[in-house]
């Protein structure tokens, strides 16, 4: 598998915030979706560049880094574009980890996950993977329909609204804004933001 970084910090969005991981980020994204040009992570979007590991090898990383029953992110870039994606899920769940798969959505995972984060950015009817534990949409000013859409046809357990950031800031009031207005149309978004930024960590 080519890997744009490994490291190891606490969550920082989502569900899982707070939550130590061990994070694996793939090399490359063929994705191409309406933030790439502000993506916070522009260094794991093109396919050259990383280092290949073999998917035994980032288990025991990880597992030295969280220990037995912790857990894994395996994230990008996107993973899914990675032939041995499902090799490196299978060596983590082998080694006793948990596994934190986070995705665009534009590939199935048919990997077996223990928690799936999808952040989409296309329409929800592009999507290949219509459900997850969590769906984490973007805030770039989409409309109530727009969001409407995710939060009708795709199933999750949790529907958060993340700030972009972009140029050391992020649009936080416009998104708190929107998840408050969602909630008052009767759909059950919440807030979430990169709060490992917040907190000066990695």
């Amino acid at each position: 598998m080519i890997v744009s970084e490994l490291f190891h910090s606490i969550q920082g969005e989502g569900h899982l915030t707070g939550k130590p991981m061990f994070f694996i980020r793939a090399q490359g994204c063929a994705v191409k979706c309406p933030i790439r040009e502000i993506c916070d992570q522009p260094e794991s979007l093109g396919f050259k560049g990383g280092r290949d590991y073999a998917p035994a090898a980032l288990a025991a990383l990880a597992l030295e880094a969280v220990g037995a029953r912790g857990w894994v992110s395996i994230t990008g870039g996107e993973p899914l574009d990675q032939p041995d994606f499902d090799q490196l899920v299978a060596a983590c769940r082998h080694a006793g980890l948990f596994v934190n798969v986070q995705t665009s959505g534009m590939r199935r995972v048919n990997a077996p996950w223990d928690w799936c984060t999808v952040s989409p950015k296309a329409p929800v009817d592009a999507l290949e993977l219509r459900f997850a534990q969590e769906l984490k949409v973007i805030y770039t000013g989409q409309s109530i329909a727009e969001l409407q859409a995710y939060y009708e046809r795709f199933s999750a357990w949790n529907y958060y609204l993340q700030p972009c950031w972009r140029d050391g800031g992020c649009n936080q009031d416009e998104t708190l804004g929107r998840v408050y207005e969602l909630n008052r149309l009767g759909m059950y978004w919440e807030f979430t933001a990169q709060w490992h930024k917040y907190l000066g960590v990695r």
